[in-house]
């Protein structure tokens, strides 16, 4: 497998390893470093050149492939959250363990390598299989392209390959590493409604600079800005197009604890804060219609 694919997709600033159970695609070039993997197309990591990663995995993550691995930007489509059977239609049979949606627990196809001028690209594409069948009966292509430039580019690609339309929800639900979660400032939400989900989705609006609480998970809808994480020594900007919600998450001290494969004490070091289209940000896809949702992250100069 790894030597068809490094034969395949011979290039000089990519290669193929695997982690216990799981294919990992590793790039390299002058801006940094970049790896993902083939289940559930998730991004493990992004280091820029010079710097350190900017994704947190949880130290006890899973890379047998039972389940997606714990961090990273773990792909969340066609439906963010809990499925919605009154959008969505008929609730699918095993909708409970599908949580998030299905792409995430998938093995997705390698289907290019290239460089992009001076970056360096990967594209891996999702279609249905009979696990996705029992879940999801519409016709469908989705792609994941990662570009590692001078920022580190990723792309979510929906098509509707069908004859009807349906209804999506979706995020790259972006764990970042970060020195202290509790307190950490983020900017870019002041002035925006967000919907807290451990207030049952009560309606609030930031009136000042974001400070992240543990626990924490609230939706920021009609934001389509950069935010940006002013993390111990540096600062993160995440930029995003195509996308309406900002999601902010940290499971805090109690939360942490229905995670086997993340340490308790792990929470005060990562925070997720996603690009997504999610409550009423979600979006109808027309047949044969595409949506690309890109998000952009890099480390800015103070």
């Amino acid at each position: 497998m790894l030597d068809q694919l490094q034969q395949r997709f011979d290039h000089p600033n990519v290669r193929f390893y695997q982690r216990d159970q799981l294919v990992m695609i590793e790039l390299n070039n002058r801006y940094g470093q970049a790896t993902v993997t083939t289940h559930g197309a998730t991004l493990l990591s992004y280091i820029p050149a010079g710097g350190s990663d900017l994704l947190w995995v949880s130290d006890t993550a899973i890379y047998d492939g039972s389940k997606p691995v714990r961090g990273g930007v773990p792909v969340c489509w066609p439906w963010f959250g809990a499925y919605d059977a009154s959008k969505m239609g008929a609730d699918p049979t095993d909708a409970v363990k599908k949580a998030h949606g299905f792409a995430r627990y998938e093995l997705w196809e390698v289907e290019s390598v290239e460089s992009i001028g001076d970056a360096t690209q990967v594209v891996l594409s999702l279609t249905p299989n009979a696990s996705i069948e029992k879940a999801w009966s519409h016709d469908f292509k989705l792609s994941l392209a990662i570009t590692l430039g001078k920022q580190l580019t990723v792309e979510l690609i929906g098509e509707n390959r069908s004859d009807q339309a349906w209804y999506v929800t979706e995020a790259l639900h972006t764990y970042f590493k970060v020195a202290q979660a509790p307190g950490l400032v983020v900017e870019g939400l002041e002035g925006i409604t967000y919907y807290d989900k451990n207030q049952d989705f009560a309606p609030f609006t930031q009136t000042d600079r974001l400070k992240v609480q543990a626990p924490m998970d609230c939706v920021y809808v009609d934001h389509i800005g950069a935010v940006v994480i002013k993390d111990q020594g540096r600062d993160i900007k995440m930029d995003k197009s195509n996308s309406a919600s900002t999601i902010v998450w940290n499971p805090g001290a109690e939360g942490v604890k229905a995670f086997a494969d993340m340490p308790d004490g792990q929470y005060q070091h990562m925070v997720c804060i996603e690009a997504g289209n999610a409550l009423q940000n979600g979006y109808e896809l027309a047949a044969g219609a595409r949506h690309v949702m890109t998000m952009t992250l890099e480390e800015v100069a103070r």
